[in-house]
Parts: structure tokens; C-alpha cells; sequence
């Protein structure tokens, strides 16, 4: 029993020795808070430079802080100067595709047109994320920024979970940060090393590792028009889908005929790009997924929308409001509807019902959720009210905003801020802190 006592009490104190070693030499590796808590593969603009596509248009090139964000240098104290601190949580559409510029930079704009100079908007969007990293990047580092108000944006293309927030959930060993884990929890810096390098992010998972796809695809562009849809069958046939014939990946890829190919051959701020991820779910939803549902009208899609599924997603909205009212912080949750909102848009994706269809599916999931967020007492802001009917509102292939997408958001949520802005006076921001 003494032995047994003895080499239990050894043995975990080696583990524990051998985690703190570990720990020390992976915070050397790891960039510096809170940049290691927001993403789990580390930005640069040198980076994406290295993609000759995106050296080609170096419009495209975006900027990232200190932190890894696309936005400007920030702090983490409040400066002295400003009167009220907002940050944004959410994912790509935060994050503003390619050279865009991101959300909260055109809020900040508009802010100072109307001659308001001391309010901040902190961009915290970190694309490939969902509603479980925005709570966690919420508790553990935009209400450490002293913030007067978070604004979370939830999209309805690919937010919606199944599993309810629980505060009594066991941790997994290992976890994305922010999310919580049970060697996060002793040794954060080795939990991001161990993510970073496995590559057991989401954003790792979702994206298939093909070497220099992106310039690959876009050179096909640049090809004879006679030529291109054969080439993007030969891909795909050789990296996603070998089992399916030549023949059928070119009749599925070629639908659009010419007028498709018209967005990727432009040269200014509003060229499209050809991705993988892209063609991967038209073939997938055309050719593939028979069996998976997809609703060819907006009433089949009602008779589609999962209630637990709503539930399960509204239980991490409603918890992440209570946090910030926790600490005295105004919350603001977006709901961004999908693309198909835009005509342009409608009209470059008829040729594939299947893959649009998805679009009438979420779209129905997007009203009952606002619908239950209500019914629990959220008054989330319906960017759709801004959206509904705006050509050229959201970019085409990749379904994020395009410049004037962003503007429209931009100006919505920029006075709902200025609302909270009025009702936070100085003392009670000191009664908070």
C-alpha cells in the first residue's frame, strides 16, 4: 500500500513537473496575450503575401494587429480618452474578407462623420469560430477590455449548434482556445502549441490541406474560357472526388456557362477569387449528398427547422447576454441573414438548387431563432431590415459582404451603439469598475 501511495504520489508529480517544463518552453512558441487566446493559427499580412494570386492584387492583402486581428492597433487598458469601448465577437463577417474593411473600422467612420471622437470599436471577429468560441472569447477577453458594450454577431449560414451551453460540462483534454480544456486550463500556452501544430483547430478541420490551391484555382481563371471548366474537373476528380466520372464534374462545374466565370476576371475591389471549399459543396450537394434534404421552397424549409436545434443555439446567445450583464456591460446580439437576401446573388447561383437550397433553409432557422431569443427576452437587431433586396449587398462566391454590404451593417449597428452610448454615463462606469 506504502509503494502503491508512494508511486501514485511520484508519478503525478513527474506529469506535473514535465507539463510546467513543457508549459515554460511552448510560451516562448506561442505569441502573447490575448492573440493566443483568439486564434489558434497565428495572421500575417507577409503571410498572405507569399499567395501569388493575392501579390498580383495587393488590394486583396489585409492588415493584422498585434493581437492577429484585422483591425488597428489596440489597448488592453481603456485610454483615457475614450468616453465608451465596444467590442465586436464573431467570426468572418467581423473579420472582413480579404482587404475589406473590417465592420469596426466603418462603425468607427461613421462615428466620426457625426463628429463622435471618443467611442472605440474593437474587432475581435475570428473567421472559422461559431457560438461556443464567442462566449468563451467574450468571457475571457473582450470583458477584460473594459468594454461599455459587446456587440456579438451571429450568421445564420453556419452558427447554428446542437449541444446547449452548460456550465457543468466536463472539458475535453485538449480545446481551440478560447474554449475551456483540462490542459488549457494549467498549461495554455502548450494547449495552443499542441492546436497550433496538430492542427485540430476548426478552421484547420474545415479546410482540406491541398499546396497552392487558391493560386492554382484562380490561374484556371486566366485560361482560355474553352479550357476552364475541364481543368477544375481535372482537380477535383484528382484531390475530392475520384470515384466520380470527368464528365459528370464538368456538367455540374459548367452551368453557369461564361456569365460565371465574369466575377473572377474583374480587377477591381469587387474581383471574386475560386476556392476550394466552394466547388467542393456544389459537387458535394449536386452529385454526392442525394440523400441529405434540401428544401426547393421557403415552406418546405419551415417544416425543416429543428426546434432543439434553435433551443441548443439560443441557450449559448441568451448565457453570453447574461455574462455581459454580469459586469455591468450593454450586449448587443446581430443576427446576419444569408446572401440570398441579394438578387445578384439569387441569379449567379440558380444553376445549383441543391447547394442555394440551403441558403431557404437557414433563412427559416434565422426567423425561429429570433423568434425563441425574443420569446427569452433578447431584442436581437434583424440585419435583414437593412438587407432584405439590396443587389450586390454580399459577394457572390464566398457569401460574406461586399464594401456595400458592410457599409449598410455598418451604419445599422453604429447607431444602435451611439443608443447605448447615451446610457452609459461616467459614474456609472466608474459604479462598474
Amino acid at each position: 500500500m506504502k509503494k502503491a501511495f508512494f508511486w501514485t504520489i511520484y508519478s503525478l508529480l513527474l506529469v506535473a513537473a514535465t507539463i510546467g517544463a513543457l508549459e515554460i518552453g511552448a510560451s516562448f512558441l506561442t505569441p502573447p496575450w490575448p492573440a493566443y487566446d483568439l486564434r489558434p493559427i497565428a495572421a500575417s499580412s507577409s503571410t498572405i503575401r507569399q499567395i501569388k494570386t493575392l501579390a498580383e492584387a495587393p488590394q486583396s492583402i489585409p492588415f493584422y494587429n498585434s493581437w492577429g486581428l484585422k483591425d488597428r492597433e489596440h489597448v488592453v487598458e481603456r485610454p483615457a480618452d475614450i468616453r465608451f469601448r465596444s467590442v465586436f465577437v464573431g467570426d468572418s463577417f467581423l473579420e472582413g474578407m480579404f482587404a475589406l474593411s473590417p465592420l469596426s473600422e466603418v462603425v468607427e467612420k461613421d462615428w466620426a462623420k457625426d463628429g463622435v471622437k471618443d467611442s472605440e470599436a474593437i474587432n475581435l471577429g475570428i473567421s472559422a469560430t461559431g457560438p461556443q468560441q464567442y462566449y468563451y472569447r467574450m468571457k475571457d477577453v473582450a470583458l477584460r477590455l473594459q468594454p461599455d458594450a459587446v456587440l456579438e454577431m451571429f450568421y445564420s449560414g453556419n452558427d447554428f449548434i446542437s449541444e446547449k451551453h452548460s456550465p457543468w460540462s466536463v472539458p475535453p483534454v485538449i480545446a481551440e482556445r478560447p474554449e475551456p480544456s483540462l490542459l488549457g486550463a494549467v498549461a495554455p500556452h502548450l494547449d495552443w502549441l499542441i492546436v497550433n501544430r496538430l492542427g485540430l483547430s476548426e478552421f484547420a478541420r474545415s479546410n482540406k490541406s491541398i499546396p497552392n490551391e487558391f493560386d492554382t484555382l484562380n490561374d484556371i481563371a486566366k485560361k482560355p474560357l474553352a479550357e476552364r471548366t475541364g481543368l477544375l474537373a481535372d482537380h477535383f476528380k484528382k484531390y475530392y472526388y475520384p470515384e466520380l466520372s470527368k464528365e459528370a464534374l464538368q456538367e455540374v462545374l459548367g452551368r453557369g456557362g461564361a456569365a460565371f466565370w465574369t466575377p473572377f476576371e474583374r480587377t477591381d475591389d469587387r474581383r471574386e477569387y475560386l476556392m476550394g471549399w466552394m466547388f467542393d459543396n456544389i459537387i458535394g450537394w449536386e452529385l454526392v449528398h442525394h440523400d441529405w434534404p434540401a428544401p426547393m421552397s421557403a415552406v418546405e424549409a419551415e417544416r425543416m427547422v429543428d426546434p432543439a436545434e434553435i433551443d441548443a443555439t439560443a441557450s449559448w446567445l441568451v448565457d453570453a447576454a447574461n455574462l455581459a450583464a454580469a459586469q455591468n456591460v450593454k450586449f448587443l446580439l446581430a443576427v446576419a441573414p444569408m446572401a440570398s437576401l441579394d438578387p445578384h446573388y439569387v441569379e449567379f447561383w440558380k444553376p445549383w438548387p441543391r447547394i442555394f437550397a440551403q441558403n431557404l433553409r437557414r433563412e427559416a432557422s434565422r426567423r425561429a431563432l429570433l423568434v425563441e431569443l425574443r420569446r427569452k427576452g433578447l431584442h436581437p437587431i434583424d440585419l435583414a431590415e437593412d438587407l432584405q433586396g439590396v443587389s450586390d449587398s454580399y459577394r457572390l462566391t464566398d457569401g460574406h459582404w461586399t464594401e456595400l454590404g458592410t457599409a449598410i451593417v455598418a451604419k445599422r449597428i453604429a447607431g444602435e451603439l451611439l443608443k447605448l452610448r447615451d446610457q452609459v454615463s461616467p459614474i456609472a462606469r466608474a459604479k462598474s469598475e
